[in-house]
């Protein structure tokens, strides 16, 4: 007999490995460098602007009249702002990219774990069918084998003596192979249930560790709004 078969979970990490979801990860991977790229083109162009500006006040000035100058204060205060807004800006923006990047994958991959699922049943109900093919093989041999053996029987002399036994020895053969059916059945049946009950858990793991995810960006999200800190750069 073969040995059971053995199904590897479908979780979070064994989908990412599958190729089918590859293809949607390197384009969010992409789309995120793209994303990132172009905060960093204007955060470069942000301090040009700014750092021309403040040399523009500052020129021809001493340090006391820098300090003093209520023009030069007022400008660093607006440049301040500008720069705290646009970094929010951009947290924000790869936090709402980050969070759609989770619900397309979750949709992805939920597609794709119940292809694996769906492909882990066929793997079983494929094993039962040759199961039960083996099986009536296995008695049709015997029904030759038994017939062989009756008419080979020397104790047995008469055509009606020899139609009895293989008639005796058909309907026990039939009642093993029987039992032997309903087992395979009953053994299929409570493996098809295992498995669908494995599977149902890891559709609300999968769930639960997708949400996670989500959770995780929002709390950093609220975090940042929370401290209400200023951004600056040196």
């Amino acid at each position: 007999a073969e040995p059971p078969l053995v199904f590897e979970p479908v979780t979070l990490e064994s989908l990412r490995q599958e190729a089918g979801f590859q293809a949607v990860g390197a384009a969010q991977i992409a789309e995120l460098d793209t994303l990132r790229a172009a905060h960093a083109a204007e955060r470069t162009s942000v301090q040009k602007t700014q750092n021309a500006a403040i040399d523009k006040l500052i020129k021809g000035k001493s340090k006391d009249d820098i300090r003093n100058d209520a023009n030069i204060k007022n400008s660093i205060n607006d440049q301040t702002k500008q720069w705290t807004d646009m970094i929010a800006r951009h947290r924000k923006e790869e936090w709402d990219m980050l969070r759609q990047h989770v619900q397309d994958s979750q949709d992805a991959m939920k597609a794709l774990m119940l292809t694996v699922q769906a492909a882990q049943i066929k793997q079983l109900e494929d094993r039962h069918a040759r199961d039960i093919k083996d099986l009536n093989a296995k008695q049709a041999k015997m029904s030759a084998d038994t017939a062989k053996e009756v008419q080979n029987d020397k104790t047995l002399k008469t055509k009606n003596e020899k139609d009895r036994r293989l008639r005796e020895k058909r309907q026990n053969n039939v009642k093993r192979f029987m039992e032997e059916k309903k087992q395979i059945g009953v053994k299929q049946g409570r493996a098809m249930e295992k498995l669908k009950l494995a599977h149902s858990k890891q559709i609300e793991e999968f769930s639960t560790d997708v949400q996670k995810l989500m959770d995780m960006y929002k709390i950093e999200e609220e975090a940042y709004k929370t401290q209400g800190k200023t951004e600056f750069y040196a």
